[in-house]
């Protein structure tokens, strides 16, 4: 399948950054690696903060996957395996002038997974009522700082070991924000890797 023109900016965007600092990829440089005018870039993009946030957004949507209550935790994992797996980018990028982005980012995949988890819930259980919104959003900060602090402390642990560690806890708050006690008995995340 062929990338769309703004996926195949945003991708090499991704792939120019991953070797040295946003700071010093230039539009005219990112239009000259991509194949594409600048007319063509300016059509799809404001600026190189623009399309750096297209394809943030592009990465959240696909690793927040078919999220349901079995296997949440394994998608929250993705997140970790990403940033891991994209060290580089992920660096230049928080150590730019567009750091507030990758931070947005983890909370904006974040997110999507929760609202995807929600989606699955009401599916299950179409009685649930959601009341609690702060209270989710403060668990989806809570799970940001997780991540930011893995990520600014040089990813030491291992993310597994993290998220494991986290695991029954997280069930439980949100078993208590979506006023489900059937996410406390589900599956450990343990038994959710193994189904992946």
């Amino acid at each position: 399948m062929e990338l769309s023109t703004k996926d195949r900016l945003g991708e090499t965007l991704q792939r120019l950054v991953e070797k040295e600092q946003f700071d010093d990829v230039t539009v005219k440089r990112l239009v000259l690696e991509s194949h594409v005018n600048r007319q063509t870039f300016y059509y799809h993009f404001q600026d190189k903060y623009d399309c750096l946030q297209y394809q943030f957004t592009h990465e959240a949507e696909r690793l927040a996957g078919d999220v349901t209550p079995q296997n949440w935790l394994v998608f929250y994992l993705s997140l970790f395996r990403y940033i891991d797996t994209y060290q580089g980018f992920c660096n230049h990028v928080a150590d730019s002038h567009a750091y507030s982005e990758f931070d947005d980012f983890i909370l904006e995949t974040i997110d999507r997974i929760m609202e995807k988890l929600k989606r699955s819930l009401k599916k299950v259980y179409p009685q649930l009522r959601f009341k609690n919104q702060s209270g989710l959003l403060l668990f989806e900060y809570g799970l940001q700082g997780i991540v930011r602090n893995w990520f600014r402390s040089g990813m030491r642990e291992n993310p597994v070991l993290l998220v494991e560690g986290i695991s029954q806890i997280s069930q439980q708050q949100l078993s208590m924000i979506f006023n489900c006690s059937e996410m406390v008995t589900g599956p450990t995340f343990k038994q959710q890797l193994q189904c992946v």
